[in-house]
């Protein structure tokens, strides 16, 4: 069998991956807004049938994410990843459900890392459908001159794990605590720290 192509592009998603879980409570978010638990945010959103009662939806979501962002830290490692990845001249990308505001936001607490350690940064704003389609996935492998099987898709959340299966890139779950719920992700690799990710990058 040939051996998989060398990665060249590392996708990351953003909230809970490059930066610590827990800033974004979903729950109390959909709550406040009237989202079922089991419906995903953005989806419900884009499902409100008023333009009026949608756009106030997407400001009270806007809200929350900025909050969130100004308490944002980074994750464990994921500064010392970025810096390493760049070292060896992989490309460095975010691909994340949430505005690029509240990204570029949240990035200020990643010192020395900022926004322009990374090649690339696509959120719901870009024209592309959000995770789990993959359209975002080879938008960003189009943008950053590689092709989806030789970009990881890295991330904590079976959406993650799905846009990157359907792009043709590989991916890696991130799940620190084995949670059950992730159990049929179906991603290629599952890792426990974000230091991990370096033994599966040839």
């Amino acid at each position: 069998m040939a051996a998989p192509p060398c990665i060249r592009a590392v996708l990351f998603d953003f909230d809970g991956t490059l930066t610590l879980p827990g800033a974004l409570d979903f729950p109390a978010i959909k709550k406040d807004l009237g989202c079922p638990p089991d419906l995903a945010l953005l989806e419900f959103i884009a499902a409100i049938p008023s333009s009026a009662h949608r756009r106030a939806a997407q400001a009270r979501l806007d809200f929350f994410e900025t909050q969130a962002a100004r308490c944002s830290q980074p994750n464990a490692g994921a500064q010392e990843l970025v810096a390493w990845l760049r070292q060896r001249g992989v490309r460095v990308a975010i691909l994340t459900r949430n505005s690029r505001a509240s990204v570029l936001c949240a990035l200020e607490n990643f010192n020395p890392l900022s926004a322009g350690s990374f090649d690339l940064i696509v959120t719901r704003d870009d024209p592309v459908a959000p995770k789990p389609s993959g359209e975002g996935v080879l938008y960003a492998a189009g943008l950053l001159g590689v092709a989806p099987a030789e970009m990881v898709m890295v991330g904590d959340f079976i959406f993650d794990c799905q846009a990157g299966r359907a792009a043709g890139a590989r991916t890696v779950l991130l799940d620190p605590h084995d949670d059950p719920h992730l159990a049929d992700a179906g991603c290629d690799h599952r890792i426990r720290h974000l230091a991990e990710l370096k033994s599966l990058l040839c």
